[in-house]
Protein backbone atom coordinates (compact mmCIF):
# COMPACT_ATOMS: atom_id res chain seq x y z
CA UNK A 1 0.00 0.00 0.00
CA UNK A 2 1.11 2.96 -0.60
CA UNK A 3 2.14 6.06 2.00
CA UNK A 4 -0.90 7.98 0.96
CA UNK A 5 -3.70 5.03 1.63
CA UNK A 6 -1.65 4.49 5.48
CA UNK A 7 -2.15 8.70 5.99
CA UNK A 8 -6.06 8.54 5.08
CA UNK A 9 -6.76 5.16 7.00
CA UNK A 10 -5.21 6.76 10.28
CA UNK A 11 -6.63 9.68 9.70
CA UNK A 12 -10.07 8.72 9.40
CA UNK A 13 -10.93 7.96 12.90
CA UNK A 14 -9.92 11.74 13.86
CA UNK A 15 -11.73 13.02 10.53
CA UNK A 16 -15.10 10.57 11.55
CA UNK A 17 -15.23 12.44 15.21
CA UNK A 18 -14.78 15.66 13.66
CA UNK A 19 -17.49 14.75 11.03
CA UNK A 20 -20.04 13.30 13.71
CA UNK A 21 -23.08 16.01 14.56
CA UNK A 22 -26.39 15.46 16.47
CA UNK A 23 -29.03 16.92 15.04
CA UNK A 24 -31.40 18.26 17.57
CA UNK A 25 -34.89 19.86 17.31
CA UNK A 26 -35.95 23.03 19.82
CA UNK A 27 -39.63 23.18 20.79
CA UNK A 28 -42.13 25.05 22.94
CA UNK A 29 -42.58 23.60 26.01
CA UNK A 30 -46.47 23.70 26.18
CA UNK A 31 -47.80 23.54 22.54
CA UNK A 32 -44.60 21.11 21.01
CA UNK A 33 -44.37 23.62 18.03
CA UNK A 34 -40.91 23.74 16.24
CA UNK A 35 -39.06 27.49 17.13
CA UNK A 36 -37.25 28.97 14.94
CA UNK A 37 -34.81 31.80 15.16
CA UNK A 38 -33.39 30.43 18.88
CA UNK A 39 -29.48 31.44 19.49
CA UNK A 40 -27.44 28.70 19.94
CA UNK A 41 -24.04 28.69 21.29
CA UNK A 42 -22.33 25.42 22.01
CA UNK A 43 -19.89 25.21 24.44
CA UNK A 44 -19.54 29.56 24.57
CA UNK A 45 -18.22 29.20 20.67
CA UNK A 46 -20.02 31.42 17.78
CA UNK A 47 -23.53 31.69 17.94
CA UNK A 48 -25.55 29.75 15.33
CA UNK A 49 -29.56 30.29 14.68
CA UNK A 50 -32.24 27.43 14.43
CA UNK A 51 -33.63 26.63 10.97
CA UNK A 52 -37.53 27.62 10.52
CA UNK A 53 -38.24 24.15 11.26
CA UNK A 54 -36.64 24.71 14.70
CA UNK A 55 -34.06 21.84 13.56
CA UNK A 56 -29.99 22.80 14.36
CA UNK A 57 -26.38 20.40 14.65
CA UNK A 58 -23.73 20.20 16.96
CA UNK A 59 -20.83 18.66 17.34
CA UNK A 60 -21.66 15.02 18.82
CA UNK A 61 -18.32 16.06 21.29
CA UNK A 62 -20.22 18.77 23.10
CA UNK A 63 -20.26 20.03 26.87
CA UNK A 64 -22.81 22.44 27.13
CA UNK A 65 -25.50 24.44 24.86
CA UNK A 66 -27.49 27.59 25.49
CA UNK A 67 -30.20 28.42 23.97
CA UNK A 68 -31.42 32.08 23.89
CA UNK A 69 -35.05 33.29 22.12
CA UNK A 70 -37.08 36.68 23.29
CA UNK A 71 -39.97 34.88 23.76
CA UNK A 72 -38.39 31.89 25.83
CA UNK A 73 -36.82 31.35 29.12
CA UNK A 74 -33.20 30.97 28.82
CA UNK A 75 -31.52 27.69 28.90
CA UNK A 76 -28.65 25.55 29.46
CA UNK A 77 -28.65 21.85 28.47
CA UNK A 78 -25.48 19.27 29.72
CA UNK A 79 -24.19 16.81 26.97
CA UNK A 80 -25.52 14.27 30.28
CA UNK A 81 -28.86 15.82 30.28
CA UNK A 82 -29.85 15.15 26.79
CA UNK A 83 -31.98 11.90 26.26
CA UNK A 84 -33.21 12.56 22.96
CA UNK A 85 -33.15 14.89 19.79
CA UNK A 86 -35.53 17.25 21.11
CA UNK A 87 -35.04 20.67 23.10
CA UNK A 88 -37.93 22.08 25.31
CA UNK A 89 -38.32 25.90 25.91
CA UNK A 90 -40.81 27.48 28.10
CA UNK A 91 -42.72 30.79 27.40
CA UNK A 92 -41.24 33.57 29.10
CA UNK A 93 -45.05 34.91 30.88
CA UNK A 94 -43.17 38.83 30.92
CA UNK A 95 -42.49 38.07 26.68
CA UNK A 96 -45.11 39.98 24.61
CA UNK A 97 -46.77 38.25 21.79
CA UNK A 98 -47.06 39.01 18.19
CA UNK A 99 -47.63 43.08 17.86
CA UNK A 100 -48.40 44.29 14.75
CA UNK A 101 -48.38 48.03 14.34
CA UNK A 102 -50.93 49.94 11.93
CA UNK A 103 -49.96 53.30 10.75
CA UNK A 104 -49.38 55.61 7.85
CA UNK A 105 -45.71 57.02 6.83
CA UNK A 106 -46.15 60.48 7.82
CA UNK A 107 -43.09 61.33 5.96
CA UNK A 108 -44.39 60.77 2.67
CA UNK A 109 -47.22 62.36 3.78
CA UNK A 110 -45.05 65.71 4.11
CA UNK A 111 -42.78 65.37 1.26
CA UNK A 112 -45.60 64.75 -0.90
CA UNK A 113 -47.32 68.17 0.40
CA UNK A 114 -43.87 69.98 0.14
CA UNK A 115 -43.81 69.22 -3.76
CA UNK A 116 -47.57 69.62 -4.45
CA UNK A 117 -47.34 73.05 -6.84
CA UNK A 118 -48.72 76.24 -5.31
CA UNK A 119 -51.46 78.06 -6.10
CA UNK A 120 -50.43 80.62 -8.66
CA UNK A 121 -48.74 77.60 -10.02
CA UNK A 122 -51.97 75.93 -10.47
CA UNK A 123 -53.50 79.20 -12.34
CA UNK A 124 -50.68 79.32 -14.39
CA UNK A 125 -51.42 75.89 -15.45
CA UNK A 126 -54.67 76.37 -15.89
CA UNK A 127 -53.68 79.05 -18.88
CA UNK A 128 -53.43 78.48 -22.46
CA UNK A 129 -50.37 76.64 -22.99
CA UNK A 130 -48.06 78.46 -25.95
CA UNK A 131 -47.09 75.22 -27.12
CA UNK A 132 -49.82 72.98 -27.66
CA UNK A 133 -50.01 69.37 -26.44
CA UNK A 134 -49.90 66.33 -29.03
CA UNK A 135 -47.73 65.51 -31.96
CA UNK A 136 -45.44 67.91 -33.77
CA UNK A 137 -46.57 67.70 -37.22
CA UNK A 138 -44.12 70.55 -38.70
CA UNK A 139 -41.37 68.76 -37.00
CA UNK A 140 -42.73 65.16 -38.35
CA UNK A 141 -42.48 66.81 -42.04
CA UNK A 142 -39.16 67.99 -41.66
CA UNK A 143 -37.71 64.71 -40.36
CA UNK A 144 -39.97 63.23 -42.86
CA UNK A 145 -38.18 65.72 -45.74
CA UNK A 146 -34.39 65.06 -43.87
CA UNK A 147 -34.59 61.55 -44.74
CA UNK A 148 -35.77 61.49 -47.79
CA UNK A 149 -36.53 64.05 -50.36
CA UNK A 150 -33.36 66.25 -48.30
CA UNK A 151 -30.74 64.97 -49.52
CA UNK A 152 -31.60 64.81 -53.30
CA UNK A 153 -32.59 68.32 -53.48
CA UNK A 154 -29.18 68.87 -51.79
CA UNK A 155 -27.21 66.40 -54.45
CA UNK A 156 -29.23 68.17 -57.09
CA UNK A 157 -28.08 72.10 -56.12
CA UNK A 158 -24.60 71.13 -55.71
CA UNK A 159 -24.72 69.86 -59.46
CA UNK A 160 -26.15 72.41 -60.47
CA UNK A 161 -23.56 75.03 -58.71
CA UNK A 162 -21.17 72.78 -59.73
CA UNK A 163 -22.36 73.14 -63.66
CA UNK A 164 -22.60 76.70 -63.58
CA UNK A 165 -18.51 76.96 -62.34
CA UNK A 166 -17.66 75.03 -65.12
CA UNK A 167 -20.01 77.01 -67.83
CA UNK A 168 -18.26 80.28 -66.63
CA UNK A 169 -14.76 78.33 -66.88
CA UNK A 170 -15.81 77.47 -70.33
CA UNK A 171 -17.09 81.37 -71.17
CA UNK A 172 -13.98 82.55 -69.80
CA UNK A 173 -11.86 80.16 -71.87
CA UNK A 174 -14.19 80.54 -75.11
CA UNK A 175 -13.37 84.60 -74.79
CA UNK A 176 -9.85 83.97 -74.19
CA UNK A 177 -9.70 81.72 -76.92
CA UNK A 178 -11.72 84.63 -79.00
CA UNK A 179 -9.20 86.93 -78.01
CA UNK A 180 -6.34 84.52 -78.99
CA UNK A 181 -7.81 83.95 -82.08
CA UNK A 182 -8.59 87.86 -82.88
CA UNK A 183 -4.91 88.82 -82.41
CA UNK A 184 -3.59 85.63 -84.12
CA UNK A 185 -6.04 86.02 -86.39
CA UNK A 186 -5.14 89.55 -87.11
CA UNK A 187 -1.38 88.79 -87.49
CA UNK A 188 -2.00 86.41 -89.86
CA UNK A 189 -4.02 89.02 -92.07
CA UNK A 190 -1.45 91.43 -91.69
CA UNK A 191 1.23 89.26 -93.14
Amino acid sequence: MSLRVYIILSLLPWIAEALAQRSLVVVNAETKVPVRDVQVSVDNGPETKTAWDGVMLVPDSFERVHFVHPGYERRYVVKSELRSDTVCLLPNLNAAGEVVIWGHRRFQERMANMFKPSPQEEERAKLQQAIPSGPNLLALAAWIYDMTIGPKVEARARRKKALREVRKKEAELERRWEMLRDTIGYSRQTE
